[in-house]
């Protein structure tokens, strides 16, 4: 999985947020002037209590935000469509402000006309988002796209929300810890919101680390969101700590400063991003692109990050518990020799030669580009790569670590005493 460096740039992200609505929710049926009737229920026939999304379903059917149907239904695992999800946010915000509707199959007698105005008005939808001038009103809402309506709904909130999502968007250093990121299946554009979205915590991956952004939303899952985004409305960018790192490292190609206790002495990892280190043993010339931190001090793996490169499963006996941080550095290389990624790291700065691997694990699920071995010749003489491999620091006051580039560039860091 070793990758030879071509002009690709790092993905673009693009993240998301979410959102609450202050009446009852309509269902529609085919036709388009036709909905179900609203029933005012709390508790459904299919909807037990042992169900993992009753308690969510019950708070928002108690406020108002959500209704059944009239055979005493919710339907959780039903398809949210994008009508239904532009009345769930139009009845957030309840702003009043209206724009005449652009879309062709949307017309002004449609039971949600009304709410897509208000989405348009407000901007948690807008028209460039769709083709040949069509909302597609029954189409179930893809995960992108509902990171995107929800992202611009914090965004329209709060305009930090909105400057979270253009530093995502507009960086080259953009990281968003989900395996679609580097394998693909993903709308750059989207990447962004999504990143709002998992970092303001309104959105989560599946078991296996995916975040499925073409799947859809049902409306168990619309229920638990909807809880989520009333907490989130309350609170700003930096109480989240996840987003946080996300925003530092689209800014900076580091989270260092959120996520641990160093600081920075003189000099960033900014300062010698894609600037050349010649390594003392004559073999090559790299630079650091990023540099990951996953804080380990404690009992569990900390970093929105920690799923992307640590496996806490087959790591943690090892490296939990230790007061150690451990650093995914991204490097480019480019080989004077034949030479092993042991050797690498055997005759030059550590911060410029790991020598260990990440887990095997999360190089398949991530699609992280590296090299398969660390005693093989897989770094071949005049050849570019750009791959992942693993360091470490320790949590300790005084601790620190310096290193620079060939041009006397540096970055150095300590955790103050």
């Amino acid at each position: 999985m070793l990758h030879k460096k071509s002009s690709n740039k790092n993905l673009m992200a693009k993240a998301l947020a979410s959102s609450v609505m202050t009446a009852a929710v309509v269902i529609p049926v085919a036709t388009e002037n036709v909905q179900a009737t609203p029933v005012t229920k709390t508790t459904f026939k299919d909807v037990p209590k042992s169900h993992w999304a009753y308690e969510s379903i019950k708070q928002v059917a108690e406020k108002g935000l959500v209704t059944g149907y009239e055979d005493g239904t919710y339907k959780p695992t039903a398809q949210v469509t994008r009508a239904e999800f532009a009345t769930f946010l139009s009845r957030v915000f309840d702003s009043g402000e209206r724009t005449t509707s652009s879309f062709n199959d949307v017309s002004n007698t449609h039971w949600a006309n009304d709410a897509i105005q208000e989405g348009l008005a407000l901007g948690f939808i807008k028209v460039e988002d769709f083709s040949n001038n069509k909302f597609d009103p029954n189409k179930p809402m893809t995960r992108g796209e509902m990171s995107r309506w929800l992202a611009n709904g914090l965004a329209y909130a709060n305009p930090e929300y909105a400057k979270a999502i253009e530093e995502m968007a507009d960086s080259s250093l953009t990281i968003i810890p989900i395996p679609e990121f580097y394998g693909g299946g993903v709308n750059k554009k989207d990447l962004p919101y999504i990143g709002v979205a998992l970092g303001t915590g309104l959105l989560s991956g599946y078991e296996d680390f995916s975040f499925k952004p073409n799947g859809n939303t049902t409306r168990a899952e619309v229920a638990t969101i909807l809880i989520r985004f009333m907490d989130t409305l309350k609170k700003v960018p930096t109480d989240f700590t996840g987003l946080q790192e996300l925003l530092e490292v689209a800014n900076t190609g580091t989270n260092i400063l959120t996520i641990t206790n160093f600081k920075a002495k003189a000099g960033g990892y900014k300062d010698v991003l894609g600037k050349p280190h010649t390594y003392l043993n004559h073999t090559g010339v790299a630079t650091i692109e990023h540099a990951i931190f996953v804080d380990l001090t404690g009992s569990k793996a900390n970093s929105i990050y920690k799923d992307m490169f640590f496996n806490e499963k087959l790591e943690g006996a090892i490296y939990l518990n230790k007061n150690r941080y451990t650093i995914y550095y991204e490097y480019t290389f480019v080989p004077s020799r034949d030479v092993s990624l042991q050797s690498v790291g055997n005759g030059s700065d550590m911060h410029f030669a790991s020598n260990k691997l990440v887990n095997s694990s999360k190089i398949e699920q991530f699609n992280l580009s590296s090299p398969k071995s660390t005693s093989k010749n897989e770094f071949i003489k005049g050849e570019k790569y750009r791959y992942w491999a693993s360091n470490g620091t320790v949590n300790a006051p005084g601790e620190a670590f310096f290193s620079a580039t060939d041009d006397g560039s540096v970055f150095s860091y300590v955790i103050p005493k």
